[in-house]
């Protein structure tokens, strides 16, 4: 009797399946008496596949870790959570979430080194120059609504993490993670580049106000308890984030 051949996408997903959850309907499309060698080879090189993507996604942790806990903590997730992208690039967006219920400190810095990752696959934005916002007329300033870049990432964390963070970066030792020194963090992306820097509770309260659409005199008002001259105060946060390429454009249309 003849068969039909089983359609390549057929085989792919029953691939996949079998990769996933050993589902064993791959089995009809391999029938030589090597088809349990050959599955076992795809399914390690998928797992290390997935493993190596973890280790360059989190690369500050693994070294903080050491091989043996980040490879335990790896598989452990791999099986918790298969993966259901068709890009590798998403396997390791849970890792931070799910690592939280076994290492908490360890998990802040996982997502903080997912979010460098998220900063630095952001869609590019123009950067809005100085010289645009000094030509508005004063009528514009109060309803004055700022579009910040899609890489910028305001995040809350122990100092201890960006700190590991950097010395990575550097090539130093890596400082101990400590929790404590809770603060507000920027990061964002400039010429390829993510950067970072600790926000006092003003600015970090102008952003969220800015991310949120808040106006310029919101922005203002918000000031206005701590600082004898809030609009000038604004300003001169403004002018930091225009240097520091935060902001793509501005909306000056009143409500």
């Amino acid at each position: 009797m003849n068969t039909m051949p089983m359609p390549s996408f057929q085989k792919q997903i029953a691939l996949q399946r079998w990769l996933q959850h050993g589902d064993a309907a791959v089995s009809a499309f391999m029938r030589d008496e090597r088809r349990e060698a050959r599955l076992r080879i795809y399914a390690d090189a998928y797992r290390l596949r997935l493993l190596e993507v973890l280790g360059n996604d989190f690369p500050a942790l693994h070294v903080h870790v050491g091989d043996e806990v980040f490879a335990e903590w790896s598989e452990a997730y791999l099986r918790a959570h298969p993966s259901t992208h068709k890009s590798a690039r998403g396997f390791g967006q849970d890792f931070p979430g799910w690592l939280d219920a076994h290492a908490p400190l360890a998990a802040r810095l996982a997502h903080f080194e997912w979010q460098q990752g998220e900063a630095f696959d952001a869609a590019d934005a123009p950067r809005l120059a100085l010289e645009t916002l000094a030509a508005l007329p004063p009528s514009a300033w109060p309803h004055l609504r700022l579009r910040l870049q899609p890489a910028l990432r305001l995040l809350r964390l122990p100092a201890s993490v960006p700190a590991l963070a950097g010395a990575f970066n550097r090539g130093e030792t890596l400082p101990p993670l400590r929790e404590g020194d809770e603060a507000d963090w920027l990061l964002w992306r400039r010429e390829r580049i993510v950067h970072w820097r600790r926000l006092d509770a003003d600015e970090a309260a102008l952003l969220q106000l800015a991310q949120a659409g808040a106006t310029f005199a919101q922005l203002c008002e918000r000031l206005q308890s701590r600082h004898d001259d809030a609009a000038m105060h604004a300003i001169g946060l403004l002018k930091r984030w225009l240097e520091d390429g935060l902001v793509a454009a501005t909306d000056t249309h009143p409500d």
